[in-house]
């Protein structure tokens, strides 16, 4: 395993787990809490946007554009 400074830096494709949100302001950090983006939750990056920005992710069953700027603070260990 392979551990990134942000979410924002996996490949189209890869899926990882989350180990920490302690970086983001808390009441972002709340929002995201309650999307699913919990410590070790399985996270997969879907598609980025032409101009790199917003990212999909997959979280949860669900999936979720949010911008290149807040998933740099999301650490996460890469499993593929």
């Amino acid at each position: 395993m392979r551990k990134y400074n942000g979410l924002s830096e996996l490949k189209v494709g890869q899926i990882a787990h989350i180990t920490s949100l302690q970086d983001i302001q808390p009441a972002m950090r709340k929002k995201l809490l309650n999307l699913g983006f919990l410590p070790r939750a399985e996270v997969q990056l879907l598609r980025i946007a032409p101009m790199g920005d917003p990212i999909v992710i997959r979280c949860a069953n669900s999936s979720i554009a949010l911008r290149k700027n807040l998933l740099k603070q999301i650490k996460v260990e890469v499993l593929s």
